[in-house]
């Protein structure tokens, strides 16, 4: 069976998860890992029976090297997803894409000529309770949607690298995810929110207008002392409540009660071997470059309401 070598970039807390993804998986070979650090990549290098690197120019020079995941700080998506483009390597972008608008669009251009697979790190679009939400509503089995809303609240962790406000590294989850499951592009959004403990925005309530009635809500911060990851669905004939960490998933229809809670399955690794399949057969990825360019427009446009505060139309 072929496999897709693999290299990871960045290794903070989150780039240490794809690293263990990549080595655990049949699908791929974990051949290097880059750190800006060389000793923080060497340790995990070791561990994973992989090549550390101090110089990206480097690893991306590597024949051998199929793709990279990119788990660095925000602020170098742009120049680092650009570069791997121009090697020839496929890319999987950690959320949220860029820092820019200007550098995503540069990101979608790059990738058009140079056919390679880029996709962009939205975790809970492989998570069972957003796959099941989408189905359920596809099927019109509790009638209408009338409302998304999502809370992703909790503690800020200091070991990670912070170059992005609540909106842009956490509401953005959802964003995504409410255009996965509605299957729609929303019309206008209108945010409140603010800088408690910190110099970003740490709190901020989102309203999305998808249009015809249907509308989004989405409640995050860095301020509670407990993680908070619910999604609820308010229908015509019902409303779900599931929980993206449990995936624990209750429908409450005219039957009552009915909790459809199955096997765990890790998100992550969901999403990795699906970009590794995606680039093994050349197809498009379950989360596209354009994916990502229009949660980051919904994002920028949310903190945009804030500083305005007024309704933001949105051209998607």
């Amino acid at each position: 069976m072929k496999k897709l070598n693999i290299a990871v970039i960045g290794v903070g807390s989150w780039g240490k998860n794809h690293a263990r993804v990549f080595k655990e998986m049949k699908k791929t070979n974990l051949i290097g890992i880059y750190d800006i650090q060389l000793e923080k990549a060497k340790e995990l290098a070791t561990m994973h029976r992989a090549r550390a690197f101090s110089d990206l120019d480097e690893l991306l020079s590597l024949e051998d090297i199929d793709a990279v995941s990119i788990a660095s700080p925000t602020s170098t998506h742009g120049e680092i997803a650009l570069k791997a483009i121009e090697h020839g390597k496929h890319v999987l972008i950690e959320k949220p894409m860029t820092s820019t608008l200007v550098e995503a669009e540069k990101i979608i251009d790059a990738a058009k000529s140079s056919n390679v697979i880029v996709s962009v790190g939205f975790i809970e679009r492989f998570n069972p309770i957003v796959s099941k939400s989408r189905t359920l509503i596809e099927s019109g089995e509790l009638g209408e949607l009338v409302l998304l809303s999502a809370r992703r609240l909790g503690p800020y962790w200091p070991d990670r690298l912070k170059d992005v406000d609540v909106i842009r590294d956490v509401s953005i989850h959802d964003i995504d995810a409410f255009r996965y499951i509605t299957s729609k592009d929303p019309i206008s959004v209108y945010a409140r929110g603010g800088k408690l403990r910190h110099s970003y925005l740490d709190y901020a309530d989102i309203l999305i207008d998808f249009d015809n009635g249907l509308t989004g809500f989405i409640e995050s911060n860095y301020l509670t002392p407990h993680r908070h990851r619910k999604l609820m669905l308010t229908c015509e004939r019902g409303i779900v409540e599931a929980d993206y960490i449990t995936q624990e998933y209750i429908i409450e229809d005219d039957e009552w009660l009915r909790n459809t809670k199955s096997t765990w399955q890790e998100p992550l690794s969901r999403e990795m071997n699906a970009f590794a399949e995606a680039c093994l057969e050349n197809k498009q990825p379950v989360v596209t470059s354009t994916d990502g360019l229009k949660a980051l427009k919904i994002a920028l446009a949310s903190i945009e309401s804030i500083e305005k505060n007024k309704v933001i139309d949105l051209n998607l």
